[in-house]
């Protein structure tokens, strides 16, 4: 068996619901419980992605493996060492893309900014100058590596994250929609990056993405979490006979409030529109169309005539209906199991 680099038994974690009346009070509020007993292994060399809906704790999972949250009960091991009790050992060999930037150094440059993190996780400084430009090399950043954070583009935002977590050669990569508004030529780069850094140190990778050509593409296996569980863990090849007739597009939007979804729903041809995503103002809608067919044209129209911005739209498999469909076969697994 390949050796496990992640293994997440029982995981459960709460956190205090928000209630000023109780805290005035001087009693404790309830707790929200997102995960409610998460077992997941990730191999030596695997691909693993972590799929669900928006608020089913896919975060929340990576969040505690990277040991920035602690187990109300449960126990995660990195590498065979505890997040808990030998949280300085799993910190060494994690590396951590996060979902937005609000991390880095907004008046430093890109360099400055992974020069710091090299600093902050003890790299000799002349290992991490040839580091640094190496990486920036191979993500494309080269030529922006010197201007302000706060200049960069989203895209190049996330690219800089990928080279961030990649700075201390991580067994463990942790990556949360790490190419969330990167162009397909770049997110392609970025892959090719990833794939050869953890080939070479043997490691592995647990991605959450909304993209479900993306996980079906660099993943052999997908883990659905829904309802603080592991409902399903399945492999790539069984996805894709069941994402067969489900059509949509995945579009990037600025600017768009969300009681004006209801309006987009009722553009011709539109099934449903969904937020997959949202960091600060940008939000990735999930459009699920009936047959394949959008006026594209017209539909861009429309988002502008509501006052956002599109800045990326592709074809893409829906992830609400893939989820669904998994839902579906896991909740008739369970029905004949009874």
């Amino acid at each position: 068996m390949s050796e496990l680099l992640i293994a997440v038994e029982d995981l459960h974690v709460s956190f205090p619901r928000a209630n000023p009346l109780l805290r005035w009070l001087g009693r404790g509020a309830p707790s929200h419980r997102v995960l409610r007993g998460v077992n997941l292994c990730v191999a030596r060399g695997e691909f693993c992605a972590l799929i669900g809906e928006n608020g089913a704790g896919k975060t929340t999972v990576l969040k505690t493996i990277a040991t920035l949250l602690i187990p109300a009960a449960g126990r995660v091991t990195v590498c065979g060492a505890d997040t808990v009790r030998q949280a300085a050992r799993v910190r060494a060999v994690v590396g951590y893309v996060l979902a937005d930037e609000r991390s880095f150094h907004w008046r430093l440059s890109g360099r400055e900014n992974l020069e710091f993190f090299a600093a902050l996780n003890g790299l000799p400084s002349v290992e991490a100058r040839t580091r640094i430009r190496s990486l920036l090399e191979r993500l494309d950043l080269s030529a922006v590596a010197d201007r302000p954070f706060g200049e960069y583009s989203t895209g190049m935002r996330q690219r800089l994250a990928v080279a961030r977590a990649l700075l201390t050669r991580p067994r463990v990569l942790l990556m949360d929609e790490p190419t969330r508004s990167v162009d397909s030529v770049h997110a392609a780069q970025v892959w090719r990056v990833v794939r050869e850094e953890v080939e070479a140190v043997e490691g592995c990778v647990l991605l959450v993405t909304h993209q479900v050509q993306e996980a079906l593409a660099l993943c052999r296996r997908l883990a659905l979490l829904r309802e603080g569980r592991i409902a399903v863990d399945t492999t790539a090849q069984e996805i894709e006979a069941l994402v067969a007739g489900l059509d949509g597009f995945l579009v990037t939007v600025r600017g768009l409030r969300a009681r004006l979804l209801e309006e987009l729903r009722r553009y011709p041809g539109i099934r449903d529109i969904r937020i997959a995503s949202q960091v600060a103002e940008e939000q990735v809608l999930e459009v699920w169309t009936h047959n394949g067919d959008l006026a594209l044209a017209g539909f861009i129209g429309e988002v502008t005539g509501l006052g956002a911005t599109v800045t990326a739209l592709h074809r893409a498999t829906p992830l609400q209906g893939l989820i669904e469909r998994l839902s579906a076969d896991a909740d008739a697994r369970e029905r004949a199991a009874v």
